[in-house]
């Protein structure tokens, strides 16, 4: 899946596991015809993979911080609208995210869109929870000594309580990504769009009863999740955390 052909099930030569076209005293065969044009890395499948999921992803993450910071901050801040859309809220997030594929096929067909909604679906709730219950830490002095010293209408969001709900807002991302990977894998190994992404290569994997290349792709899922959260997530969090005083 990176255009760099094996010899693995040949005997050893130099340079070996490479395939080697012409070695002295040894034949390995070739991987690609003498007239083929060459091959590049960075065309592979893998890495082409790896940027269409990335691509998507970031679309679809904006999306769901954006929806999910504002119903979560309104769900803190009213709490008439948090009683009627928290349980639901709750609800939803328990719902795998492969179960809005059949409803993002129906409305918005088997295309970018569609795969965009289920990422979106599964990702916003968490983001939105995670929001309110990180705000609702947050001490009421805080809001009473803004008011005190002269913090009102938008300056009492502005400087004492949008500033004081950074660390929930850190940890609200850093769990929303989790649901947002997942969600849009899913979308990606049963909707079959025209830009092929990781979960595209895991379902041809499937097709092709290739244990090999599904076990690699998974291995790629999971460190690509991994490297995310600890090299991201992870350090924001902590950045914030310390800032606050938190650690």
């Amino acid at each position: 899946m990176l255009n760099i052909p094996l010899a693995l099930g040949e005997p050893l030569h130099k340079g070996w596991p490479l395939v080697l076209e012409d070695t002295v005293g040894v034949l390995i065969p070739s991987a690609r015809p003498a007239n083929a044009p060459s091959r590049h890395v960075f065309t592979s499948p893998l890495i082409i993979a790896n940027l269409v999921s990335g691509v998507r992803l970031i679309v679809g993450f904006v999306i769901s911080i954006v929806l999910g910071g504002a119903l979560g901050l309104a769900m803190w801040r009213w709490i008439e609208l948090d009683r009627l859309l928290g349980p639901v809220f709750l609800g939803l997030q328990t719902l795998p995210s492969v179960c809005w594929v059949p409803l993002g096929i129906l409305t918005f067909g088997i295309n970018e869109r569609g795969v965009l909604f289920v990422l979106v679906m599964g990702s916003f709730f968490a983001i939105a929870i995670a929001l309110r219950d990180g705000l609702r830490g947050i001490p009421p002095l805080y809001q009473r000594a803004g008011l005190m010293l002269g913090a009102r209408g938008w300056r009492l969001y502005r400087y004492v309580l949008i500033p004081a709900s950074l660390p929930a807002f850190a940890s609200s991302l850093r769990q929303g990504f989790s649901f947002a990977w997942r969600s849009l894998l899913g979308a990606e190994l049963i909707l079959a769009v025209e830009h092929k992404g990781l979960g595209f290569l895991l379902a041809t994997g499937r097709d092709f009863s290739d244990v090999a290349k599904v076990v690699a792709v998974m291995i790629v899922m999971v460190m690509i999740g991994m490297l995310a959260d600890r090299w991201i997530f992870a350090k924001l969090q902590a950045a914030v955390h310390r800032r606050f005083g938190l650690e």
